[in-house]
């Protein structure tokens, strides 16, 4: 007999998420969170991306420069900036070795009718196994190093654009904190990533032929690359020193809903049937998602559903029916991911500590 999980009456949290507690309606210390009532209105905050995405027009050979994946939110991050601005923008793939087909044909969708230029680049796959194996074994994970890498060799673009023309283009991120920040389970943040890496791995990093080590060394005093548009000292010296990095989620609206049929009716992009929208652009994601759900019962769509449930986006019903789509079960080519990197299901530690 299957064991009940006690979730939420709002939300569908799970009582094994860490740190959650439940008052006596069973509604879940999230759900219970007050709302912040000063946050800037869409106006102001339509006016503050006009204001940063003008200083940044026209200056060099990109205005912009975007992390692509072909998946979901970077799409959209291309497709509103040369909807709404109709900017010069580069976009920059991290080839992890595990793209997708769909992912990879939506690179080339948009590239076309997007009139965007893109640039891939696949570092040395010995040295990404190698940090792989590395997170795996120490923690049980291994998505930090694509989250993080793809920052880097982004950074290190602007960083050597500003050494060469003392200018870098703008770096817009379609990183949402509302719905990509799991707390407890995250593994985002480039603090972790670097505080999970040995000495001799950083210095294996730095010695890669796309990465710079002055702009690694200036990541590595920040919290995360992805609060750069906020101003404490060390932000403000990655701005001056390298570029500035903002994500598009905190300027306008973030509908999940409507994202993907904007991106097919007007750029042709497209996602596979039957599944959930995120990540499908990477073949190794179900294997994250089942690791998460065997470490903490529950998955990165569990978290992000709940979410959507605060904000009116979904019903609670719907959201448990989306479950049906969890990857509750070993994926098939875990083993085959193992395999690549030599690594045994048991060389995994199920009980590593991911990012708090």
């Amino acid at each position: 007999m299957a064991e009940v999980v006690k979730r939420c009456k709002v939300c569908i949290l799970p009582e094994t998420y860490p740190d959650i507690h439940f008052d006596e309606q069973g509604i879940c210390s999230f759900c219970l969170e007050p709302k912040n009532e000063n946050l800037p209105s869409e106006k102001e905050l339509k006016s503050k991306l006009d204001n940063i995405v003008q200083s940044y027009c026209g200056k060099g050979k990109y205005d912009a420069v975007i992390g692509l994946s072909g998946g979901k939110d970077s799409s959209y991050v291309a497709y509103y900036l040369k909807k709404e601005y109709n900017l010069k923008i580069l976009g920059i793939n991290f080839d992890n070795g595990y793209r997708s087909e769909y992912g990879m044909n939506n690179l080339n969708v948009l590239s076309d009718n997007l009139d965007i230029d893109l640039l891939t680049i696949r570092p040395n796959k010995a040295f990404l196994n190698k940090l792989y194996r590395h997170f795996l074994r120490k923690n049980g994970e291994f998505c930090s190093v694509c989250n993080n890498m793809g920052y880097l060799l982004i950074g290190s673009f602007c960083f050597n654009q500003q050494k060469l023309q003392g200018y870098a283009p703008l770096a817009v991120g379609g990183w949402s904190k509302k719905y990509e920040y799991q707390p407890g389970v995250s593994v985002t943040s480039m603090q972790y990533f670097f505080n999970n890496l040995t000495p001799e791995l950083i210095e294996e990093l730095i010695a890669q032929p796309f990465i710079e080590e002055k702009a690694v060394r200036i990541f590595m005093q920040l919290n995360d690359p992805r609060q750069t548009h906020t101003y404490s000292a060390s932000q403000k010296e990655f701005t001056s020193s390298v570029s500035s990095f903002i994500q598009l989620p905190d300027y306008v609206p973030w509908d999940l809903n409507s994202m993907p049929q904007i991106l097919t009716e007007n750029v042709g992009w497209q996602q596979p049937p039957n599944v959930h929208g995120s990540h499908f652009d990477c073949t190794v994601f179900p294997i994250k998602e089942f690791l998460k759900y065997k470490k903490y019962g529950l998955t990165q769509e569990t978290i992000k559903n709940s979410v959507m449930i605060r904000d009116g986006l979904m019903t609670r019903d719907d959201a448990l029916k989306r479950m049906s789509l969890d990857q509750t079960e070993e994926p098939d080519i875990y083993p085959v991911f193992l395999k690549d990197l030599g690594l045994s299901v048991d060389d995994v530690n199920r009980h590593g500590k991911w990012s708090r």
